[in-house]
């Protein structure tokens, strides 16, 4: 019996239940669900095979849909504000609309819903999602519900709808950027176990975050959560093989190696030809070296107590260690001279044969030295001087300069495909050198300088600067068709304010967070809107949020975690310091040291490194993982880092991924 008349008949009930509810502004999830599915269902069957179906319905919704009528309606939501009017027009398509007009409607419906953050948003999403499972869409509508959930601050969703979008065979470009953002930011808010259990997964989704993600899993994971993951074979895959030799190695730094023997017996159960599995291997057989490192601060003098704090980060990295024995730490005083006790210090160590030194700290004596370092013994200098990269083919800069971070925000900016940049900076020499590593990485990436902009250092009303900003990056193509349309029209004479889209996508802002603040008010102030502002830790002096975070929703900036994370290492790091050093928290020059000292002995006490062989170590590009990120050494010495991106939620600095 043909099942057609039938299912056209519940078809038509249904679609009456729902013109009530258009009207009345109520239903039943499930009515709404059934609803749906016999609109997907409904029509005459067809004796087409499977395969021939799948292909046709893989054709037909492999691009996510347009249709001009509820494009129209959007644009009168999100553009003119108009969102009751919006939703009465969706809900007219819905009512008389037919597919993929009614399809689509429903969709970006739920879209505008959860934008106002109605009561019924998320239970009729659900319903979508159970009536659509496969269409273009639903990657979007879980991207929408991970925004709502991300807004609510309910992270374990933003993990969910992330993945689930991530997993979809229909995910575009686009949204698999933005879900792999969220779902990343709600990961380092999440507790450890989940955490882990999501970046793994992720990785292998995102080809491009993979190697960050597995490192930042590595380095979250207890013992006990990789030994779950490996007795329900989480880590039989490449992922997971990768997971294992970043833990590994995070093991070997701080000498734990019972876990280190643990893990490469995994890898060589699990991938016993693997590249991955032969390195365990030689890590775990726990052989240690003499190691005669030495270290090189300012323990007197003008920046004594910057030399004290590297210094107890140094001695807390010895105290971490389970094997301590064969390391000889030789430490010697360059005083606050960039100078002769500088050098005074260096010959000093090299006269005790060293293996490698650590330090110094201060750019001037780094500068000093970089023209005298001799033999194979590499020197890793802490100075926040970038610029010494390249000195010496023995010198090494591991920093967190706000130089270093313009850079790296450079890159993040050229991934979000912002094309046209305005580079904002004070005329302080070091804000000077911050804007102009942006400038030029950022040209260099592809991206375009739109124009520069020098406040002064002190200054607090910009109002002039911007304006003249303002005119100079008018969008002058729509300026020069705007003055054609207007030259024909009747309305010529008419006295008009026209307000121009300025025509450059974002800004770095190489200033303090007080100056942040002001100038972010009067952007706006001047018509400067809907343009992403990018920074570093510089913001981070206390005032950023001095005005509740007001015009700062689409800001980036970059930092460390160090020391407010909450990983176990660090854990144990921040309670060795209280045990030792009081309340005061340890500073971020600290962490430097700390995970200075632990690369140092990682390469002499555990792998028996010395001279050109040392050398080429600390340049292995898988680089290095600690407390203020992973850091790889480039050829020229600079270490790059892995730095974390923030953003300002409401009136707090959250993670952005």
């Amino acid at each position: 019996m043909n099942s057609w008349p039938l299912s056209c008949l519940s078809l038509v009930c249904v679609s009456m239940c729902f013109k009530r509810y258009l009207r009345g502004q109520r239903i039943a999830t499930s009515v709404l669900c059934a609803g749906m599915l016999l609109l997907a269902a409904c029509g005459p069957k067809t004796a087409e095979s499977p395969g021939a179906y799948e292909g046709a319905r893989k054709a037909a919704v492999a691009k996510a849909p347009t249709s001009p009528a509820v494009t129209a309606m959007m644009r009168l939501a999100f553009e003119d504000g108009k969102i009751d009017e919006a939703l009465a027009g969706l809900d007219k398509l819905i009512e008389i609309g037919q597919p993929p007009d009614l399809e689509e409607a429903l969709f970006r419906r739920i879209q505008i819903m959860l934008y106002i953050d109605d009561d019924r948003a998320i239970p009729q999403a659900n319903a979508l999602l159970y009536a659509y499972p496969d269409y273009p869409l639903v990657p979007y509508l879980h991207l929408w519900m991970a925004q709502w959930a991300e807004t609510h601050q309910f992270d374990a969703r933003v993990l969910h709808h992330a993945l689930t979008a991530l997993q979809h065979r229909y995910i575009s470009d686009d949204v698999r950027l933005r879900v792999a953002a969220l779902g990343a930011a709600a990961a380092r808010r999440s507790p450890d176990w989940e955490a882990v259990q999501w970046l793994l997964t992720a990785s292998v989704l995102v080809p491009d975050q993979r190697e960050i993600w597995l490192r930042e899993a590595a380095s979250r994971a207890s013992m006990s959560m990789l030994g779950r993951l490996h007795d329900a074979g989480a880590l039989n895959d490449d992922a997971g093989r990768v997971l294992m030799l970043n833990a590994a190695r995070g093991r070997l730094i701080t000498g734990d190696m019972p876990a280190v023997r643990t893990l490469a017996g995994w890898l060589q159960d699990s991938f016993p030809r693997s590249e991955e599995a032969r390195t365990s291997r030689g890590w775990a057989a726990g052989e240690t070296h003499l190691a005669n490192i030495g270290v090189m601060l300012p323990l007197s003098g003008e920046y004594a107590a910057f030399g004290r704090q590297a210094l107890h980060g140094v001695r807390l990295a010895l105290d971490a260690l389970e094997d301590k024995q064969g390391i000889t730490l030789h430490i010697a005083d360059t005083a606050s001279d960039g100078n002769q006790a500088c050098v005074q210090a260096y010959q000093t160590l090299m006269d005790q044969h060293v293996d490698l030194i650590v330090g110094p700290l201060l750019g001037d004596c780094a500068d000093t030295l970089a023209s005298r370092l001799h033999g194979t013994v590499p020197v890793i200098s802490l100075s926040s001087r970038s610029s010494l990269a390249n000195h010496s083919p023995l010198l090494f800069v591991h920093t967190l300069s706000p130089v270093l971070q313009a850079r790296f925000m450079a890159d993040y900016a050229a991934r979000a495909d912002d094309k046209r940049m305005v580079v904002v900076s004070t005329d302080a020499p070091s804000s000077q050198a911050e804007a102009n590593a942006f400038a030029d990485e950022f040209s260099s990436l592809g991206g375009e300088v739109a124009d520069r902009l020098i406040l002064l250092h002190d200054s607090i009303d910009f109002r002039n600067e911007l304006r003249a900003l303002r005119m100079r990056t008018d969008d002058e193509s729509l300026l020069a068709e705007l003055d054609e349309d207007m030259a024909l029209s009747a309305q010529a004479d008419t006295d008009l304010e026209i307000v121009m889209p300025v025509n450059f996508d974002a800004a770095f802002l190489a200033l303090p967070g007080r100056q942040v603040a002001l100038l972010a008010g009067q952007l706006a102030y001047v018509g400067v809107k809907d343009v992403h502002l990018y920074g570093s830790s510089r913001w981070q002096d206390g005032f950023l949020l001095s005005d509740k975070g007001r015009y700062l929703q689409q800001t980036r900036f970059s930092d460390v975690s160090f020391p407010n994370g909450a990983s176990a290492e660090l854990s144990r790091f921040k309670l060795a310091w209280r045990d030792v050093w009081g309340i005061e928290p340890p500073g971020k020059l600290a962490g430097l040291a700390y995970d200075s000292m632990l690369i140092a002995v990682l390469l002499t006490h555990r792998m028996g490194l010395s001279g050109h062989g040392l050398l080429a170590g600390l340049r292995d590009r898988a680089g290095y993982p600690g407390l203020t990120g992973h850091v790889r050494f480039a050829p020229d010495g600079l270490g790059s880092k892995d730095f974390e991106i923030y953003r300002i939620r409401r009136d707090e600095i959250v993670p952005a991924g």
